[in-house]
């Protein structure tokens, strides 16, 4: 029924095939979201317009009868294509034209809502990203939708029939299997219609769970992320502050340095000075005024 990549083009389709299958895409999607009206005109239609009804009702099965046998004339291979959408298969043969003298064909046509699903990949294209969380909301509104209007259909016989607003409540608590038991099912058809309606309730729960999780997952991770962006800033500023010093540190240590050469320099030449200078003569010191040896007086 449903695909990740869609009904129309299978594995095995050559490019050409399935070019030609493509081309069916938007125009299924257009015909599957029209049904939604389709319905809702159909329940509130007044007296007279059962022809208008009527005729929407051939032009609906009949455009998903001339879309499956192009699709199975594309399909490399038809047991596959069949296996594959076996689902859309059956929804075709119950609401065929047989049924339409059921005075329940309306409870029925609501399984054509389903067609939707399979343009999920189509939508996600064309319209909107479709996310594990949409698709349960999706999934939901459709469920409840077609289950009101089944529920409705199927119980206008009542005492006091339900209308369509207090249909897709049953339906809702049904499927929430909540069961207020304000609004019952009467008839065999409704009882059954009840049973998967409360099944898709455990399919929608767990679907939003896997659709859920991952978000508190992701909360975590970029919570994770963040602390660690923060520790890692702390460090590099520790580190650039340890850089500082050392670099402050280095060039003290270059000035001292480069004060002790100077010094040693200084002391170099000094050195230089004193050796190269003439040594004194001890006899000048003892000479006379005039001349003569101080000691021969």
């Amino acid at each position: 029924m449903y695909h990740v990549h869609g009904t129309h083009v299978v594995p095995g389709m050559t490019e050409s095939q399935a070019r030609q299958a493509r081309r069916w895409e938007v125009p299924a999607m257009i015909v599957a979201l029209l049904v939604i009206p389709y319905l809702l005109i159909d329940f509130y239609a007044p007296d007279g317009w059962e022809t208008v009804t009527d005729v929407a009702y051939f032009l609906f099965w009949g455009f998903f009868v001339v879309e499956m046998l192009v699709m199975l004339r594309l399909a490399p291979d038809n047991w596959a294509w069949a296996r594959r959408n076996l689902l859309d298969i059956a929804i075709i043969a119950v609401t065929a034209p047989v049924t339409f003298a059921n005075e329940h064909v309306e409870a029925i046509q609501v399984l054509w809502l389903l067609r939707i699903l399979d343009l999920m990949p189509v939508i996600h294209r064309h319209l909107f990203r479709v996310t594990v969380i949409r698709f349960a909301f999706i999934l939901w509104a459709l469920v409840i939708f077609g289950g009101g209007i089944a529920y409705a259909v199927l119980e206008n016989n009542q005492e006091t029939p339900p209308n369509l607003l207090e249909a897709i409540y049953w339906a809702n608590t049904t499927v929430s299997t909540v069961g207020y038991g304000d609004w019952l099912p009467h008839t065999d058809e409704t009882m059954l219609l009840a049973i998967p309606l409360q099944a898709m309730g455990v399919v929608l729960g767990a679907i939003l769970v896997a659709g859920i999780l991952p978000l508190f997952d992701k909360e975590f991770a970029e919570g994770f992320r963040d602390r660690v962006a923060q520790a890692v800033t702390k460090i590099s500023g520790d580190v650039a502050d340890i850089e500082a010093d050392i670099e402050e540190i280095s060039e003290g240590e270059r000035a001292q340095d480069r004060v002790l050469a100077q010094i040693a320099r200084d002391l170099a030449a000094l050195k230089a000075h004193v050796g190269s200078a003439p040594a004194p003569d001890p006899e000048a010191d003892t000479a006379g005024p005039g001349g003569e040896d101080a000691r021969s007086v």
